[in-house]
This record gives C-alpha cells, structure tokens and sequence, in this order.
C-alpha cells in the first residue's frame, strides 16, 4: 500500500470531449427530471435532520454542482440523503434543540467536518478505510435506520409531535402514549400524498410523484385553509440564495462532534463509492475512487459554508440520472440550477404545504429498506454475521442511531481481531492414496513419529503469536511422550505477514523446542518473512540444512537424518515413500488410526 497525494483541479473536462447537442439534451432532460425529485426529497430530509424545509435547498444547491464537477462520476446524484440526514441528526442530539439557530450552526459544523475527513481521505489515497465496515454492520445498520427514519415521520403524519430521538424503543413508546392526538386532516393528508406517490410509481417510475403530491396537497390546503384544522404546514419560507457564513466554533464543540462527524463520514463514503461504482461498471466507465470521495468532501464543506448539513449520494437519484442517459457533470448543474430559481422565485409558494407531505415522501423512500428478514438470512449463512447484524439493529432501541452503528463496528472488527487470535494450527501427514499432504488429526492418519510436520494458517502477529508458541510447544510434548520426536517442522507456507512480536516469539520457541532436545526445521518461507527472520538471526537458531524450499523437499532431506533403524524395526507405520527403502519386503503399515 502506498500513500500519496491525489487531486484533479478539473476532472469534469474529460466528459466534454466530443461533447455536442444530443449529449446537451440528454443532460437537460435527467438534470430537469432529478430536480423535480430532489425539490420535495430535499425539504423532507431537511425536516429527517430537524432542520427548517428551507435547509433542505440549500443544501441541494452548490453542494450539487460541486459534488459534480469535482466527482468522477457523471451519475452519481448528490444531496440530502435520508440516511446521512438521520445520521446527522443523532450525531448533534442532545447539543441543541433541533430547529433552534444553534442547532443549525452544529449541522453547517458538522457537514465542514465531515467534509474535510471525506476530503483528505481522498487526497491522500485513503477509501480502501471504508472496506472495513462490514457487510452485516450495513444490514443490521441499513434496516435499524430505515425503522427510525419511518418513526420519526410517524408524528408529522399524525400530527403530533413524538420523542426527539433516535431510540427506537423511546419513539414507539411516545408514540402509543400519543396516539389519541391524532389528527384525522393530518392523517388524511398524509395518506393521500403516500398514495400519490405510490401510484406514481405504479404508473411509469418516471412520474414524479412526489412533485404531484407536493402540488396537490398544497393547493387543498390553501384552498380549504387546512391549517385551521390543526394541519401543520412549512409556513414562511425565505426567499433568495444564501450567501457565505462560517459558523462559530470552540473545541469543546468540536471534540463533541468528533466521533458523530466519523460517522458520518464514513456511511457518506461507502454510500457514494458503492452507488458510483455499481453504475460506472454497469455504463462501462472509468471511475476514480479518491476523485469521487474528494468531491463528496467539497459538497459537504460548501454546504457547511452555505447554511446545508451534510450531504451525500442518492441511490435513487442516481439510479433516475443512469435510467435517463445522463452523459455528464452537466447534469448536476442543471439540477442545481432548477433549485437556484426555485430559492429565488418559487420558495414563498411552499407556505401552505403540509408537513404530512413531506413525511409521506421520505417514508415512501425508507420502508422497503426495512428488512430484518435480511438479518435471518445472514444468520444462516453464518452465524457471527448474524448476530452482528442483529446487535447493530437491536441496539438502535436504545441507543443513538451513530452510536449503534459505531457499536456494530467495534464488535465486527473485534470478532474478526479475536479469530486471528486462534489461527488455524494444522498437523500435516502424507495420505498414502492421494499421495498429497492433509490434516492427520480430522482424517485420522498415522504421523511419522520422528517428526511433527505442522502448519500455521495465518499471519503470526503479536495479537496471536503466544497462542502458536504454545500450541505448537504442547504438540511438540505431547508427541515427545510416546514416540522418538527428532524433528519439529513448521511449514511457514500460509504465513504472509509476520511482525516483531512474531518473530521473536519464533525465536523463542526455537530455543524451548532445543531445550527439550529437539530441532526445529522451516519449510515455504515467504519472501515478505524471510527478511524479518533473517534480521532476528534465526539462522543462529535453525541448521542451515534444515531450512528447506518446499514440502517435497523437506520430507526428502529430513528422512535421510531419521533414525532408520527404528523406521525398519519399531515404526508400525509408511508415511513417506521414503519409508519403504528401509522397510522389510514383507512389511504391512497401519493406514488408519
């Protein structure tokens, strides 16, 4: 793995080569599609971060074009995402009250935050971080939040106000207590936009029925003046483009930011890695990991300078820009444009639609990601991924959403770490049908009682080096107890890495297993380990005869230094077919044990 410094001033220029109308019109079209959808979605996830609707623009304006141009990706869609929405919302839980002033600085503090990690991860060549968030983690995290995302919506679409937190068991609970408040206007809103959205869908997924269900309950609540009906509505919307603010910061913010703002980053990486991805090999385009992650952290910083939250790729917007044949960045631009003018034109005619409206989009975005089902099936599979997966949903019941999700990836790194603590130690014998070297111990095949032939099956690291000295040692003395041990010969084959700590506890085991009279032999050195052994001089602890290039080799030139006295006479067994050359004509071996 090599570090350096990647950055590209201006990556969108290679999508304009031959560049010409068709191309423009194709653009034009996705660009105008996607804004109709990114209007309403991005007031919804606005309200999902407990921000005011109008946050919601802004954060879907210059964050959009600069997530564009400086992306690799000429489908990725950037913005609010519900997800990176609730994510952020739990990360500054508790530091304010969500909609105040300061509530709205902390989201601009955290979205620069988390820009600048996503940002200096790519320049320095550092995604590949990212792979070490586990699928299961994602399973159990993807379904956990998609339930918490759906509750908090539940209150909006009753019309009531419910439990300001990510905890799921604390929502359910304010929400049964709640649940004689409803109103019967909310309600009926809610539904009818949940429905306009749904047979949208049913129609052509092309419709844009959010857009519809925006247009349509909006003029029924002018029109009847549902707010005297206790129908809540977005109410005063400010009109105009925001300008630059650089919100105030102490250290002690920051340090409480810190490990939400990871979070964050880290769920917006793979999200936008995984979605550009998937449709730049789909389109059969070249992408650039570090480019697309350096773009994401610019979208994230300018919308922490121009009032936003955090930002991140749209699956769903994604997907419409590949359906419609977006041919580049331009697509971006075009989005952003369409929210330019809605900020100065069209922002005071969201006065009179209903908060049920927006609720009804982002639960029509989030329930079919509820899956726990998915839980079961890795459970089947394998049962560590399982109740990972399971422990990082659980846990969002009563813990906050970043929280969780930071718990189900100390636990899935932790189980990983804690099998590499009890490698796989093999015996290895001759079977005398395939002729081929296996496991003496689970096919149950006679040893050569002269040597122990065994084999660590995985890098030797401090975390498990004193568990291969020890296994490896009782072996050593459980063999010497009944048979004549000569040799101990560790086969090094599946050793790729090993570390100071390896290393010396190697030498360590050397010295013991000289002690009790016995050499040892290594067979398969790697070239990543020989310099590491050969620096701790285990030349001074091994014959150089008895270092050997293969397992071939080692069998073949250890034989010649046994006891063949004993291999004629006292040795019931044939491991070799070595073995035969001292063996009496007549001889019968015991194959199975």
């Amino acid at each position: 793995m090599k570090i350096g410094i990647n950055f590209n001033p201006a990556p969108f220029l290679v999508w304009f080569k031959d560049y010409n109308r068709d191309k423009f019109i194709k653009d034009l079209i996705a660009g105008l599609t996607i804004a109709a959808v990114l209007v309403p979605q991005s007031m919804a996830y606005a309200l999902l971060a407990g921000m005011p609707p109008i946050y919601g623009l802004y954060a879907s304006f210059l964050p959009v074009v600069v997530a564009a141009l400086f992306g690799s990706s000429r489908f990725l869609a950037t913005g609010p995402v519900a997800i990176i929405a609730l994510l952020s919302a739990s990360a500054v839980q508790g530091l304010a009250e969500p909609g105040s002033q300061r509530w709205v600085e902390l989201m601009a503090i955290l979205a620069l935050m988390v820009g600048f990690i996503m940002f200096f991860v790519g320049l320095f060549k550092l995604g590949f971080v990212v792979e070490l968030i586990s699928t299961s983690v994602i399973t159990g995290f993807i379904s956990a939040g998609a339930l918490v995302i759906a509750l908090s919506q539940v209150g909006h679409f009753l019309g009531f106000s419910v439990a300001k937190t990510t905890h799921i068991y604390t929502v359910i609970a304010d929400i049964v207590q709640k649940i004689g408040q409803a109103n019967l206007y909310t309600l009926a809103i809610g539904i009818l936009a949940y429905a306009t959205i749904w047979i949208s869908r049913k129609v052509h997924p092309l419709v844009p029925g959010a857009l519809l269900a925006v247009i349509i309950t909006s003029l029924l609540s002018y029109h009847f003046q549902l707010k005297n009906f206790g129908v809540s509505i977005v109410g005063d919307v400010p009109q105009g483009i925001p300008g630059p603010y650089i919100p105030s910061v102490d250290f002690e913010t920051l340090a409480s930011l810190w490990g939400g703002a990871l979070v964050v980053a880290a769920v917006g990486l793979m999200e936008a890695m995984s979605i550009a991805k998937r449709l730049a090999l789909q389109a059969g385009d070249r992408w650039d990991a570090n480019q697309e992650l350096i773009g994401q952290g610019l979208a994230n910083i300018v919308a922490g300078i121009f009032r936003g939250f955090p930002v991140g790729g749209s699956f769903s917007r994604s997907a419409l820009n590949f359906q419609l044949g977006g041919q580049s960045p331009l697509v971006g631009v075009i989005t952003a444009s369409v929210i330019g003018l809605t900020l100065l034109l069209i922002a005071p005619a969201f006065y009179y639609l209903p908060k049920a409206t927006l609720s009804a989009i982002v639960l029509s975005a989030v329930i079919s990601l509820i899956k726990p089902q998915e839980i079961f099936k890795l459970y089947k599979i394998n049962k560590t991924d399982g109740i990972i997966a399971g422990i990082t949903f659980v846990s969002v019941f009563f813990m906050d959403l970043w929280v969780a999700l930071t718990l189900g990836i100390v636990i899935s790194l932790g189980s990983f770490v804690y099998k590499t603590m009890y490698p796989r130690i093999v015996v290895l014998t001759r079977n005398p049908q395939s002729h081929t070297f296996v496991n003496a111990e689970r096919e149950r095949l006679p040893e050569c009682p002269q040597i122990l032939y065994i084999r660590p099956n995985m890098s030797i690291y401090y975390a498990n080096a004193e568990y291969v000295y020890e296994y490896i040692l009782q072996k050593a003395q459980e063999r010497q107890k009944d048979r004549p041990l000569k040799y101990v010969l560790i086969d090094l084959e599946a050793v790729n890495y090993i570390d100071a700590t390896g290393g010396q506890t190697l030498m360590r085991l050397f010295d013991e297993l000289k002690r009790m009279g016995l050499e040892p032999a290594l067979a398969n050195i790697g070239c990543d380990v020989f310099p590491i052994l050969d620096r701790l001089g285990f030349d001074k602890k091994v014959i150089e005869d008895l270092v050997f290039d293969s397992k071939g080799q080692s069998i073949t030139e250890l034989f010649k230094k046994l006891d063949h006295e004993y291999c004629a006479r006292g040795c019931p067994y044939a491991v070799f077919k070595e073995c035969y050359s001292v063996k009496p004509a007549d001889f019968k071996p015991v194959i199975n044990l």
